[in-house]
């Protein structure tokens, strides 16, 4: 049996979306990180969903979704992604699709699970990765930030599995800077 799970790491609301602090308020920001994340949960629903948080406000959003959650005993993207990763993995999970919360087009990322063992979906950028697809049994540094995608691809060939790559998909729009609120306006 093919055991999979979605893991999406979700910071404080308050905190969430900074950078576009100069175009939107508190209030507008913490509207658009729900948003966009309601709508990635809502997407992932037909595989178990696994919230990634540190807050208590995520954790009772999250539940309220149906999804259930993992709490980081640590602060940080890449210790939230690694710690649900390995939990998932302790508890049988054999295959983790990881994704960010504000992909503007989540309808059918979790098609990417088909696709191979080793699924990297990175921003239309070409700099960060929005979404992974990883087989349990590896090992894998995640290494968020700028330049991920080229971290994530080295550390992915390590492995000696079949890598697929998907850019220049609906997966590669996400919400990181005032340029990219077009695509939700």
């Amino acid at each position: 049996m093919n055991r999979k799970a979605v893991l999406i790491p979700i910071k404080n609301f308050n905190s969430a979306k900074v950078r576009l602090s100069t175009v939107l308020d508190a209030a507008a920001r913490v509207d658009l990180a729900k948003g966009l994340a309601t709508s990635v949960v809502n997407a992932c629903k037909e595989i178990p969903v696994f919230i990634a948080c540190e807050d208590d406000e995520v954790e009772s959003w999250a539940r309220n979704l149906g999804a259930q959650v993992i709490r980081n005993p640590s602060k940080g993207l890449n210790e939230a992604v690694d710690f649900g990763f390995r939990s998932l993995k302790k508890s049988a999970v054999e295959s983790v699709l990881i994704t960010h919360g504000d992909l503007v087009y989540p309808e059918g990322v979790t098609s990417l699970f088909d696709m191979g063992e080793i699924v990297i979906a990175p921003d239309k950028e070409l700099d960060g990765t929005n979404v992974l697809v990883l087989p349990t049994r590896i090992n894998f540094e995640f290494s968020y930030g700028p330049s991920s995608y080229l971290r994530h691809l080295k550390s992915a060939s390590k492995t000696g599995k079949k890598m697929i790559v998907v850019a220049d998909s609906q997966f590669a729009f996400d919400i990181d800077d005032p340029d990219d609120l077009h695509h939700v306006l």
